[in-house]
């Protein structure tokens, strides 16, 4: 049988550098994930990207290091596209706020990262480097990105006159809450699932209507 992270036909030893590395990174959110840092092993994410456990120390130096790499790599991958859109925008601001809004979700949405922020947040002393790049990401980057928007559509007059400050932290904590309390609860929910993207739509909804000027 095929090991499940096989993407293409040709064997692991022919793949390119940068394809191993993305093997490494993806198996290693899983069981960073599933086992949190103490727990989880270097083996464990050799053995599902399908190398051996001196090729993942060869490619990130560490355990620790190799976690950090992870949450990089989930967290930050995109924000610089994110940034560029803010720059590049011709359109309404709502709508550009609404378009980073589904781009956060689809990013965190990503299997194995919802368990990750929070064994990220949980490693403040066994891997202070993967904790500062959780709060660096959420609690700063991520927040001034909003910033620069709802400050834009208020100096265009498309929004009211808000806090910007308080404002862009509710917003980004509150996808990251759906996400996060959607996977660790949805399972415990009596009644038929929700599909996520439709609470996801409420909450734009709710954001477009609330910063709506004149409103």
């Amino acid at each position: 049988m095929p090991h499940p992270l096989d993407s293409t036909d040709s064997p692991r030893w022919q793949r390119r550098p940068t394809e191993r590395r993305r093997e490494i990174l993806d198996a290693a959110a899983m069981v960073f994930g599933a086992h949190g840092f103490d727990a989880a092993t270097v083996a464990e994410v050799a053995e599902g990207a399908g190398v051996s456990p001196g090729t993942v120390i060869h490619y990130f130096g560490s355990k620790a290091a190799l976690f950090k790499a992870v949450m990089e790599d989930r967290l930050a991958s995109g924000m610089e596209e994110d940034e560029a859109l803010l720059i590049a925008h011709r359109g309404t601001y709502a709508d550009l706020l609404c378009m980073l809004l589904e781009r956060m979700w689809d990013r965190m949405n990503r299997p194995g990262t919802a368990e990750l922020i929070l064994v990220g947040m949980a490693q403040s002393s066994s891997c202070p480097e993967a904790y500062e790049t959780v709060s660096g990401e959420m609690v700063a980057r991520c927040p001034r990105l909003l910033r620069g928007v709802l400050q834009a559509g208020i100096d265009a007059g498309e929004f009211r006159p808000v806090d910007v400050e308080k404002v862009s932290k509710v917003v980004a904590a509150s996808v990251l809450g759906l996400v996060v309390g959607y996977r660790r609860f949805a399972p415990l929910n009596p009644g038929p699932p929700v599909d996520p993207k439709l609470v996801l739509a409420e909450l734009m909804d709710m954001v477009r209507c609330g910063l709506k000027s004149g409103s």
